[in-house]
């Protein structure tokens, strides 16, 4: 089902139903309004794609830091095998 149908149907408006152009006055809110809720949107999802790279970013620093320690060790352990 068509977005528009399934609009039309909660709404309880015809599905072939075409409203009037809408005038010029309000047509400067509407572009208005459509604006300000895209500028939320985005604000919102470039908020939600930085604190994802933010924990991608830590997650690397742990993980290098995991590797750092695990290297130490086998290096250690290589060392000790090798005075055996």
């Amino acid at each position: 089902m068509k977005t528009s149908a399934r609009l039309s149907c909660k709404f309880g408006v015809k599905p072939n139903f075409k409203p009037h152009a809408p005038a010029q006055a309000h047509h400067g809110a509407t572009k208005w309004l459509y604006r300000s809720c895209l500028r939320v949107w985005l604000r919102y999802r470039l908020d939600a794609c930085t604190r994802c790279l933010h924990t991608i970013a830590a997650q690397r620093a742990n993980d290098f830091q995991a590797e750092r320690l695990l290297h130490r060790d086998i290096s250690a352990m290589r060392s000790r095998l090798q005075s055996l």
